[in-house]
């Protein structure tokens, strides 16, 4: 099995202003089961869209995203009633996603009877399982969200997640909104799960340290636009693209935390209005090795080394 993304765009119409948003423009990714894909770019270049799209809560203006084959809009399409979900989303803000008057225990107990995955005499010892899976205790069935910390309400969030059996989950920025201090636990729990249950994950941060810790596979989204992909030791060790060489020098040294807030010091000038989109490569206003040609050519992918994809003409193999 595995995640095709064939040729995606998708537009938003304001019409409020006539205008038009280009969210995504021409991405295509294929994910072999059991993989991460870690997707990472500045605010804005599309990896929200895109995480809403993976999961079916909107649909595409062009292009196709299947599972195992089958569009993820079917594949997901009665989930509601019927068994398993194949696709879950795991919010960025764990409080918010969680139904403050509802008890911990009854939020996870809620997805196993819609979904009628198990009988209801093994509702509660599934719900006491999913507790232990990602690591809560089981008395904490009893409180309500504003009781736990932010890792235990993530935690919560996971389980809910995987109560429904999916195959593939979207994690979109999972640690961003936690302590320094707990992101690490989280982020080795996902890798846990991940390989208890044989997980296929997509990975949304703006934080490349976070990326390298768990991916597999890199995509370096702008404005839209993949313009660096393969695999981690790729990107990162070895980044081609000079948005990916940017947002790798923003990165602490020797740490798994990452610090998105010196981006700005490397990153000269704001990113452009999806808007009103610069002609030529989109990155050419920022880029120190931009020349007059970058403003008129439009980069595509092109494959420098193995499964190492790149999206600029002035790149050295």
């Amino acid at each position: 099995m595995s995640l095709e993304i064939a040729n995606i765009e998708k537009i938003y119409k304001i019409v409020s202003t006539q205008t038009v948003i280009n969210a995504l423009n021409g991405v295509n990714i294929t994910l072999p089961t059991g993989k991460t894909l870690g997707i990472v770019g500045e605010s804005g270049c599309g990896k929200s869209t895109l995480a809403r799209l993976v999961t079916g809560l909107e649909v595409p203006n062009k292009g196709i995203i299947t599972w195992n084959g089958l569009p993820v809009n079917n594949v997901n399409k009665g989930s509601f009633s019927t068994k398993k979900s194949v696709v879950q989303l795991v919010f960025q803000d764990p409080y918010s996603s969680l139904n403050p008057r509802q008890r911990i225990g009854d939020a996870i107990s809620e997805i196993i009877t819609v979904h009628k995955l198990v009988a209801k005499n093994l509702i509660e010892s599934r719900t006491s399982e999913l507790l232990a899976l990602v690591g809560l205790a089981d008395d904490l069935k009893n409180r309500y969200p504003h009781q736990l910390s932010g890792g235990q309400r993530q935690r919560v969030s996971i389980a809910r997640a995987i109560a429904a059996e999916p195959n593939l989950l979207v994690l979109d920025e999972p640690v961003s909104a936690l302590d320094v201090s707990v992101r690490a636990e989280v982020m080795n729990l996902l890798i846990d799960l991940r390989e208890k249950l044989n997980l296929t994950y997509i990975f949304i941060s703006h934080d490349l340290a976070m990326i390298r810790y768990i991916s597999d596979v890199v995509a370096v989204m702008y404005l839209g636009k993949i313009v660096e992909f393969g695999s981690w030791e790729q990107v990162i060790n070895n980044p081609k693209h000079p948005y990916t060489q940017a947002l790798i020098h923003a990165m602490p040294d020797h740490t798994v935390i990452g610090n998105p807030e010196s981006l700005a010091k490397t990153l000269e000038g704001e990113v452009p209005d999806p808007v009103n989109l610069p002609t030529g490569c989109a990155f050419h206003l920022r880029c120190i090795k931009a020349t007059p040609a970058c403003a008129f050519s439009t980069q595509t992918l092109i494959e420098i080394s193995p499964q190492h994809l790149v999206a600029c003409t002035e790149v050295s193999v």
